[in-house]
Formats: C-alpha cells, sequence, structure tokens
C-alpha cells in the first residue's frame, strides 16, 4: 500500500482515541484508559485487517485501494470476530483456571497473615499467577498467529483458519516465536516512544485543544511506523511456511 493509504489507516485510529479525550475529567485514569482500549481495539484490529489485504494484494502484484480493502475487510468481518472470539475465549480460560486453582492454594493460609504482609503476598500471588497463564497463552499466540492473515488473503473461515495457522507453525514453533517477538518489541518501542513524547508535550504544555491534537498526531504516527511493519513480518512468516507446507 501507499504510504498516504498506510497514513489514512493510523490517522483513523488516532482520531478514534482521541475522541475517546473528553471522558477523562469523569472517570479515573484506569476507567478512561480502559473505556479508550475497548473503543479503539476493535477499530485497529479492522484497520490492521484491511492493511493485511493491501499488502497481500501487493505481492501478488495487484494494487488494492484502501476503501475497497475496507469493504472487502468488512466481507470477512464474520471470520475475523471468529478468530477474535477464539481468541478471547482462550485468554478468559486460561486466565479463570489459574486463578481459581490459585485462589484455593491461597485462601489455605493467606487469610491468617497479618494485614502488613497480606497486601504483599496479594500482589505477589497476582504477579505469579499473571506469569504461569501468559506461558499457555504465549503458546498458543504462536500456534494462531497466522489466523487473522490467512483470513485476509485466502479468505478462510474462522476454524479453518486457526487450523491451518497451527499446521504451518507446528514444528517451526521456535522460529516464529524469535521472528514475531522480535517485530513486536520493534513495535512496542517505536509505538512507546511516540507515547513518552505525547506524554512529555502534555506535560510542558499542561493540556489544551492543540496539545491533545498533537498527541493524536503522534499516536497516528506511531501506528503508522508500526502496523504496516509487524504485518509485514505476519505476511512473510505466512509466505515462507506455506511453501514447506503448502
Amino acid at each position: 500500500p501507499s504510504w498516504s493509504e498506510v497514513f489514512f489507516t493510523g490517522c483513523a485510529d488516532g482520531v478514534f482515541a482521541g475522541a475517546m479525550t473528553g471522558a477523562e475529567d469523569g472517570l479515573g485514569a484506569l476507567g478512561d484508559t480502559l473505556l479508550r482500549v475497548m473503543v479503539t481495539w476493535p477499530i485497529g484490529i479492522f484497520l490492521a485487517f484491511a492493511v493485511i489485504i493491501q499488502m497481500d494484494g501487493v505481492a501478488n502484484g495487484s494494487t488494492i485501494r484502501w476503501h475497497r480493502a475496507l469493504g472487502q475487510a468488512w466481507r470477512r468481518a464474520l471470520p475475523l470476530l471468529g478468530c477474535l472470539g477464539v481468541y478471547a475465549l482462550a485468554v478468559a480460560l486460561t486466565f479463570g483456571t489459574v486463578l481459581t486453582f490459585a485462589g484455593l492454594v491461597l485462601r489455605q493460609f493467606i487469610l491468617d497473615l497479618p494485614d502488613a504482609l497480606l497486601t504483599v503476598v496479594a500482589g505477589l500471588a497476582g504477579m505469579a499467577v499473571s506469569l504461569v497463564a501468559l506461558v499457555p497463552l504465549v503458546v498458543l499466540f504462536i500456534y494462531w498467529c497466522l489466523a487473522l492473515p490467512l483470513v485476509a488473503s485466502e479468505g478462510l473461515g474462522a476454524i479453518r483458519a486457526l487450523r491451518k495457522s497451527w499446521r504451518l507453525v507446528r514444528g517451526n514453533w521456535w522460529r516464529t516465536l524469535v521472528i514475531v517477538s522480535v517485530a513486536g518489541f520493534i513495535v512496542f518501542a517505536v509505538a512507546s516512544l511516540a507515547g513518552i513524547a505525547g506524554m512529555l508535550l502534555v506535560a510542558a504544555c499542561e493540556g489544551g485543544l492543540g496539545v491533545r491534537g498533537a498527541v493524536v498526531l503522534f499516536n497516528a504516527v506511531g501506528g503508522t511506523l508500526t502496523t504496516p511493519l509487524f504485518l509485514a513480518v505476519l505476511l512473510a512468516v505466512l509466505n515462507d511456511l506455506s511453501q514447506d507446507r503448502p
């Protein structure tokens, strides 16, 4: 896709994120963050899905305009939602199972601790539970990381895409993990720098409409630089593994 089209997707994501800033006065910091994530996350996923369709078209020698890519993404929204639903179910089941088991173990002795230690132990237990739950989730994510590119490029249904992603990654899990982790780290670093720049600007200028607009622009630029990179990596991994296992 052209840089103007990619920039459009990044700006659109940033505009929707900035539209929620008016809720900051009435909500706490955590509630405001969760609200923005709930609204912008589906929009960001949908726009990223359209970018995958554009990139796949370029890889196959055709140029797909952004409005056609959005139309194709909309027509494939049900498989997209199906994959996201499976991801959400996996997260809920994993954390639910770990939390239930940890609760049964901890309640045997944690209630007898002094109040001074109760908070510390509870915090450490929460960190341990999160780390334990992340292990199977990382394994599943790597096995299923090609599902969305498969839905976008081959028009597969959710279950078929998840199964094919698992089959392609099987035997190449560690290599896929390293590639996706490096790409994810670059995305995280660039997005973090953009976010830090925005926060410093807000702190220096004490808010204001112009400053908020600049923060939206910072976030849009960060998304413009990072989203195509990560999606291109996923498509490259899909192409590489598909040649080994057509």
